[in-house]
């Protein structure tokens, strides 16, 4: 059986005889000797079983059979070549699908949407697909290898994965935007003394919630909260209903609710850690070149905030 690089060669080959009609002509060309080349097409005939070509005094001439191989090995070398070229890219980590989970916020601004344009501007073959759901969906669908890597805030019981942090989010107040905390030139814990604060249910960010708590705390507010919604979204639709004050992510700020805003509070020294996340032994050339676009994006990023 023909390897690729030997059935490319005589393909080349033949198809430049063909189109010269000549050997002595298609051998300067193709840059070979025309006794070598000669041979080639000779050997090739007699792999196929059939004659190609006329031997003709001055030159030679497709038979019958040879113009149908020439219209169809035309084609074959022309996907071979797109073949091998694709197949190249995908070894260098520029072709393929590259699925990312993600919690949604994260996706909104800043970090993971600048190295997502970064990642498709240095390699515009590759496509990626872009799934958001909570925390433990997340890590199910990573370690189901239904997503390549899995972006999300606190991970908790990865072990089993590589988790690399990116950047830490501050946590800020939400307000309604007719609360009179706004009017302050600059937010402390002691400020909310006196207003509801609307939580969340634990579960959905064990670690936050725990952060959170003993932040207050140590502020003097007696832990708990006055209602325990499922995600943020449900805490801030509560907060624009005038329900109480919650504590969110920073990043909500560039999606803010109707009648919610956003301040931060100088003294809450709670942040959430954004991690990228993907499964132990993963070599994916495509993975690799999108943690390299993200983890620069990250320094980058800290540089200029530390500036």
């Amino acid at each position: 059986m023909l390897s690729v690089a030997m059935l490319s060669r005589k393909l080349r080959y033949f198809i430049a005889v063909a189109e010269d009609e000549h050997f002595g002509r298609a051998a300067l060309r193709l840059g070979i000797a025309q006794p070598a080349l000669s041979r080639q097409v000779r050997l090739l005939e007699a792999e196929l079983g059939f004659a190609l070509f006329e031997r003709l005094p001055r030159g030679v001439r497709l038979t019958r059979a040879g113009q149908v191989m020439l219209a169809e090995m035309k084609e074959v070398e022309q996907r071979l070549q797109s073949g091998i070229g694709r197949a190249r890219q995908a070894a260098a980590g520029r072709h393929g699908i590259l699925r990312l989970g993600l919690i949604e916020s994260a996706a909104w601004h800043g970090l993971v949407p600048d190295a997502l344009r970064a990642y498709r501007q240095a390699t515009p073959e590759a496509d990626v697909t872009l799934s958001t759901m909570a925390h433990a969906p997340l890590l199910a669908a990573l370690r189901r290898n239904e997503v390549d890597a899995a972006i999300l805030y606190n991970p908790l019981g990865v072990a089993d994965l590589v988790s690399i942090c990116l950047a830490r989010i501050p946590i800020v107040l939400a307000l309604p935007e007719d609360c009179p905390l706004l009017a302050l030139p600059e937010l402390h814990l002691r400020d909310l003394k006196g207003y509801p604060l609307v939580g969340f249910q634990r579960a959905a960010s064990p670690r936050l919630f725990d952060d959170l708590s003993a932040a207050l705390s140590a502020a003097g507010f007696a832990p708990g909260f006055n209602a325990d919604p499922v995600n943020e979204a449900e805490m801030l639709a509560l907060v624009g209903m005038g329900s109480g004050l919650g504590l969110a992510n920073a990043m909500q700020a560039w999606r803010p609710p109707h009648g919610v805003r956003f301040a931060p509070v100088r003294d809450l020294n709670v942040t959430q850690a954004l991690h990228v996340l993907h499964r132990q032994g993963d070599r994916s050339p495509l993975l690799g070149g999108f943690l390299e676009v993200l983890r620069a994006r990250a320094e980058q990023a800290a540089a200029e905030q530390a500036g």
